[in-house]
C-alpha cells in the first residue's frame, strides 16, 4: 500500500461498489445512516480506489446509498492506492466498524484470501482471533445444506419414535370391570378414539377435572 492518502470530493455518479462486499446493514439502522447523513452531512468520507475512470468503493456503500437517496451529488472520499488483496481487507477491517457482515459471503470472502495470504499474514492484519479466522474460512469447505438436510432428517426420526409405554395392571371384580369396558367402548365410539386407552385416558381426565 501506498503512504500517499489524497483525500477527494467526487461525484456519486463517478463511485461504484465492490463486487465482495459482504456488509449487511438492517433497514433500521439504513433509516440512522440516512437521518445522520442529512442533518449532519458527510462527516465519515467514504474510502475508495481509483479503477479506470471511476473510483471502486472499499468502505462506505450504505453512505453512498444515502446520498443518492437525499440528491447528493458530491461526497468526500479518502483515495487509497492499493491492490485488489488489501482492497479485500481494508473491507473487511472497516465493515467490523461499520455494520454487520452477511457469514457466507465473509466466510467467502476469507476462503478467497487465505488463498493467496499467508496465514501469519491474515492473523495479524485481520481484525479476529485465530479460532474466528479460522472458523470463517474452513466455513466454505462445509456443505451446509448437506447438514440441514441431516439435520431434519434427524429430527423427522426422532418426531416419529414412537412415546414409550407403560403397563399398568390393577386387580377388580368382573362386574366392575364389565363397567369399565363399557364405559372405555362408549367413550372411544362417541369421540371416534382409534385406541381404548385414548378413551380410558379422557374418561380419567374428566374424573380429575370434576366433569
Amino acid at each position: 500500500m501506498s503512504d500517499v492518502v489524497k483525500t477527494l470530493t467526487l461525484a456519486v455518479d463517478m463511485l461504484v461498489p465492490n463486487p465482495w462486499n459482504p456488509n449487511v446493514m438492517s433497514p433500521a439502522m439504513y433509516a440512522k445512516e440516512l437521518a445522520s447523513i442529512r442533518r449532519f452531512g458527510f462527516i465519515d468520507p467514504v474510502a475508495v480506489r481509483r479503477m479506470d475512470t471511476r473510483y471502486q468503493i472499499i468502505d462506505g456503500e450504505n453512505r453512498v446509498r444515502a446520498a443518492i437517496e437525499l440528491h447528493i451529488g458530491f461526497i468526500p472520499c479518502i483515495v487509497l492506492d492499493v491492490d485488489d488483496d488489501e482492497a479485500r481487507e481494508l473491507t473487511i477491517i472497516l465493515n467490523e466498524l461499520h455494520g454487520q457482515p452477511d457469514e457466507d459471503r465473509l466466510s467467502e470472502l476469507m476462503a478467497d484470501l487465505a488463498k493467496r495470504r499467508d496465514r501469519a499474514r491474515l492473523e495479524e492484519s485481520m481484525p479476529y482471533d485465530e479460532d474466528r479466522l479460522a472458523q470463517l474460512i474452513d466455513r466454505r469447505q462445509i456443505d451446509w445444506s448437506d447438514l440441514d438436510r441431516k439435520r431434519e432428517q434427524v429430527k423427522a426420526s426422532e418426531e416419529e419414535k414412537p412415546e414409550p409405554w407403560v403397563e399398568r395392571v390393577y386387580r377388580l371384580p368382573r362386574s366392575s370391570a364389565s363397567v369399565i369396558d363399557d364405559a372405555v367402548a362408549r367413550v372411544q365410539e362417541a369421540e371416534g378414539l382409534k385406541h381404548p386407552w385414548q378413551a380410558l385416558e379422557m374418561i380419567a381426565a374428566d374424573s380429575l377435572s370434576g366433569s
